[in-house]
């Protein structure tokens, strides 16, 4: 197992460094100190320490009749479709953010996410609403940077 967190926080690096790269040549806004990389910039920073904490912190590997026991094997295969789930709601995400918009998008990736941590569709619906207005209020009406309205371009203001 260890050698899997090694490698995931490898690939973390990797991926931060290349988004980190990609939003370095994002071309800069007139009037503005800060350009449309930023938050790109930032979320690379992130996803970089993430996967240091993550190779380094794999040091520690697990005994062996731990890493054998059934139950670590039925945890191992949750975690992984754990794992896959979010991946395809990212990818699917990705698919859906132009033609359903910023917020319809969003509540439905952030749900998801919540329901595949166990939440229940309750409390993911108390987490994802706030949670898509608050990030709109932010980037929308304080950071000035458009979002796409999708199905809901009739009543975008």
């Amino acid at each position: 197992m260890a050698h899997h967190d090694r490698l995931s926080g490898c690939l973390l690096i990797l991926f931060g460094a290349l988004v980190l790269w990609r939003a370095a040549g994002f071309p800069t806004m007139a009037g503005l100190v800060y350009g449309p990389g930023l938050f790109p910039s930032i979320a690379a920073i992130g996803l970089m320490g993430c996967g240091a904490i993550i190779a380094l912190g794999s040091r520690r590997s697990p005994s062996s009749t731990e890493a054998t026991s059934p139950a670590s094997r039925i945890s191992r295969r949750r975690a992984n479709a754990r794992m896959a789930s979010l991946i395809g709601v990212v990818l699917g995400y990705a698919l859906l953010i132009e033609p359903l918009g910023f917020h319809v998008a969003s509540l439905l990736l952030v749900a998801a996410a919540a329901r595949i941590f166990g939440l229940s569709w309750g409390h993911c619906l108390l987490l994802a609403v706030p949670l898509v207005m608050a990030v709109h209020s932010l980037f929308y009406s304080l950071l000035h940077v458009p979002l796409p309205w999708g199905v809901l371009t009739p009543v975008a203001w």
